[in-house]
């Protein structure tokens, strides 16, 4: 799959733990990064010199090992090496009866239907996972939960390390407020993370780590939806908790992102060891836990990931209008928060 800018190398920066996301990212990448978010080269952005330590940048990398190829088969079932990663029976199926209104909402939505730049029309089980996800974020947001708490906090104004205000101009021409927390905000932010999984993995939940690049280490191989590596946890305390909740309970509605996707043995490969090597696989095989720990990054460290320094990924009203409908629907029918946990 095309890149954004051709064949681009992504160096990864090297951070301190202490302060993950700092401005020199973007330039310590490339030599045309003057400005903050201007990270396309000539080269990839995915061929990094990672450190162990250092939360570093995603790239594109839908593009990774089927160049030239479309972004995703639109098949009915995924492929015999898919099944084994993927089957999760804590799951809850794509017909699941209490859950099947918000699907049905994605699956009407116009952006189910819209052609993403440079990667088509999303995979359905995408635009139905998300909204599955969103759903139970803002379930969460209205328990109080401290992770979607400070997901849904106002627009920083750090740009830096804030995407909601690194992409603050495009938010306002879309007529999309982040001014106060809450759910309006929490939901531009799921419209932003969607855009990402477009640009990042044409919305393919298993998608495995670019094969162009060096980054094979359990630390900062990156894996699924948002392409996201293990070291971004530093970014914040909350992160780490994400990803033990989800190791307890990996309910992550990975039978409904199936739909219309493949996936190759080479998609399924983790690397490295131990939690790092596990967070890789919980990603493919757990796409709620993929999506709400990017979520939380792209509010601390959104240098982690290129597209968003370039502003490539798109911020689309058709999105938020139909988030904004599944907000209605758990907001009409509370016992959905329940069929979501």
């Amino acid at each position: 799959m095309p890149n954004d800018t051709g064949a681009e190398t992504q160096v990864r920066s090297i951070e301190d733990a202490g302060a993950p996301d700092s401005n020199v990212n973007e330039d310590t990448r490339s030599p045309a990064a003057a400005d903050a978010g201007a990270s396309d080269s000539a080269t990839s952005e995915d061929a990094r010199s990672p450190a162990p330590e250092e939360a570093g940048t995603s790239e594109d990398s839908a593009a990774n090992s089927d160049s030239g190829t479309p972004p995703v088969v639109d098949a009915g079932a995924p492929d015999s090496a898919a099944g084994e990663e993927t089957s999760n029976p804590a799951s809850p199926a794509a017909g699941s009866g209490a859950l099947d209104q918000i699907t049905q909402i994605a699956a009407q939505s116009e952006i189910a239907r819209y052609s993403w730049k440079d990667r088509g029309i999303a995979p359905k089980g995408y635009i139905k996972g998300m909204a599955l996800v969103y759903a139970r974020v803002y379930c969460k947001l209205g328990a109080g939960d401290d992770a979607v708490t400070e997901m849904a906090k106002p627009n920083s104004a750090d740009g830096a390390h804030d995407a909601l205000a690194w992409y603050d101009p495009i938010f306002v021409a879309a007529g999309m407020s982040n001014d106060a927390a809450g759910a309006d905000t929490l939901r531009h932010l799921f419209v932003l993370l969607i855009g990402l999984g477009m640009r990042e993995s044409s919305g393919k939940y298993c998608e495995g780590r670019d094969r162009s690049a060096s980054n094979t280490t359990a630390e900062t191989a990156e894996a699924g939806l948002f392409q996201t590596s293990f070291n971004a946890r530093t970014a914040s305390p909350l992160l780490p908790t994400i990803f033990a909740a989800y190791s307890e309970n990996p309910s992550g509605f990975v039978d409904v992102f199936k739909e219309g996707v493949n996936c190759s043995a080479a998609d399924l490969e983790n690397f490295g060891s131990g939690d790092g090597e596990e967070f890789q696989r919980l990603s493919k095989a757990c796409p709620a836990f993929a999506a709400e720990f990017a979520a939380l990054g792209l509010r601390h460290l959104r240098t982690h990931w290129g597209p968003i320094n370039r502003k490539g990924a798109e911020v689309r009203p058709e999105c938020d209008a139909m988030l904004r409908q599944v907000q209605d629907a758990v907001d009409a029918s509370p016992e959905l928060c329940s069929a979501l946990e």
